[in-house]
């Protein structure tokens, strides 16, 4: 890992939860190697996909690896149900945090779902006058 020296002290750990990662991104290149190497392009998805079902297999294996086998990462630092092990005064800015993100998030898809439809529907005269529209509202700005 990238962080691993000066966390850890060493670059590579054997750790139960790095090496399940790594064994995930061995399968998520399989899927897509296996993908590129089929040419037709309906069987290539589903042997593809059927490799994924696989590898989404490892998720629980990865989520719960620290739990079952220990090693350098911590255990679960915020429960629902139970006690959580982070500071009270960590939680608020956690919460302030995630709730930005899924902002982000959201922000981000409905420009992208708005860029896809304007590029779609490129040649149609409502596209041709709201682009005009924005040309003009920029060379009033500058």
């Amino acid at each position: 890992s990238i962080w691993g020296k000066g966390t850890w002290g060493t670059w590579w750990d054997w750790d139960p939860r790095m090496t399940s990662e790594l064994v995930l991104l061995f399968l998520y290149l399989g899927v897509i190697g296996l993908y590129h190497a089929i040419e037709d392009r309906r069987s290539a998805a589903r042997a593809a996909g059927l490799l994924a079902i696989v590898g989404v297999s490892l998720l629980p294996v990865i989520r719960y690896s620290v739990d079952w086998w220990g090693g350098l990462h911590q255990r679960q630092s915020i429960s629902v149900f139970g006690e959580s092990a982070i500071s009270s005064a960590m939680i608020a800015p956690l919460w302030w945090m995630v709730i930005g993100t899924k902002f982000w998030f959201a922000g981000s898809v409905l420009a992208k779902a708005r860029a896809d439809n304007l590029d779609r529907e490129a040649g149609k005269a409502w596209v041709g006058g709201r682009v005009d529209a924005a040309r003009a509202a920029g060379e009033a700005r500058s």
